[in-house]
């Protein structure tokens, strides 16, 4: 009887054995059969249509769908500070058919900011690549006698009731940046948030506020037509769409780099294959002319998946430390 049980259950393991195997055949067959991307990919933008998010993730979306001769949509959902855009993506399938444009806001400085965003900033997402930084630069009114950052903060500290800066509202990199600026320099600067960018340059030119610290690409215009004055750029290296203004770097304050920045995330758990295959391809379309030359201005960037991770975490204690001197409380 012991040998019967024995051989009968050599037997139920033989077959299980195959039975194994064989769904495994099945599934390799399958995914064989079905590559990624075999249905069409959403590319989430957590802020309105029409701003800088929206035009790139246009853009990347046309030609990676170009690439793949497959659907690559765009949907904004707005809400909270990108937060309900991003939630959703954390929320979503891990198939690698939801992408998130994650970024400056969602990413790094909202965790500060608010008491729930509904996602972990990183625990939440599978980094896939950090596509294109646009770095902020030093802005004053036409008629501040500066013509650097030194000079500008030789005013500052001569007469610190004097000047203030504008911002595109509060917790944005523009006022962030400020702070910032206020730390390294030792000075003290009086805040002044506006509703966007297009407001503080409204009160910038009619000199309601005398300084900004804000995206280098959205205030290009005007300081290329000379109705505000460019300082330096808030990068390592000088932009090139505007070679002539030097870095903070150069201008004395070391290290100083700050920047609104977009990549593609995942939510948690997407397979490594599908990850490795949109990192590969993102990467092939941020080397296309096309690319190139709609998103001058910023600095594409690219790179591994493990180099955006490292990326996103060195800039949430950058932010952190900018929330803290800035005073914003979690709302």
């Amino acid at each position: 009887m012991k040998y019967l049980t024995i051989k009968r259950f050599r037997h139920l393991a033989f077959t299980l054995t195959i039975a194994m195997l064989t769904q495994g055949f099945a599934a390799t067959n399958a995914v064989a059969a079905d590559p990624y991307p075999s249905k069409p990919v959403t590319v989430m933008v957590p802020f309105s249509a029409g701003g800088f998010t929206d035009i790139m993730a246009r853009l990347l979306s046309k030609l990676l769908s170009e690439q793949w001769n497959a659907p690559v949509v765009v949907e904004n959902v707005t809400g909270a500070g990108g937060n309900l855009g991003a939630a959703k993506v954390a929320r979503a399938a891990a198939d690698g058919y939801t992408l998130l444009v994650s970024n400056t806001a969602t990413n790094s400085i909202n965790q500060f900011i608010y008491s729930k965003i509904g996602f972990d900033p990183v625990k939440s997402f599978e980094p896939v690549v950090l596509i294109i930084k646009t770095p902020n630069v030093v802005v004053v009114n036409k008629d501040v006698p500066a013509d650097s950052v030194g000079d500008l903060v030789k005013l500052i500290k001569a007469d610190p009731e004097k000047y203030n800066y504008g911002s595109s509202g509060v917790g944005t990199t523009a006022q962030l940046t400020g702070a910032l600026f206020q730390d390294a320099a030792g000075v003290k600067i009086q805040h002044i948030p506006y509703k966007g960018s297009s407001g503080v340059m409204t009160a910038l030119q009619g000199n309601f506020v005398q300084m900004a610290f804000d995206n280098s690409v959205a205030w290009a215009p005007l300081i290329e037509a000379g109705r505000v004055k460019a300082l330096a750029i808030a990068s390592l290296k000088r932009s090139s769409l505007m070679p002539n203004v030097p870095t903070m770097d150069e201008a004395g304050f070391k290290e100083f780099e700050t920047s609104s920045w977009f990549g593609i995330s995942a939510p948690l758990g997407t397979p490594k294959p599908i990850i490795e295959k949109l990192n590969a391809d993102i990467n092939a379309v941020l080397r296309m002319p096309e690319f190139v030359e709609k998103m001058k201005g910023g600095e594409i960037v690219g790179g591994t998946p493990e180099e955006y991770g490292k990326f996103i975490v060195a800039e949430a204690k950058k932010w952190e430390k900018a929330v803290a001197l800035s005073g914003v409380e979690k709302q």
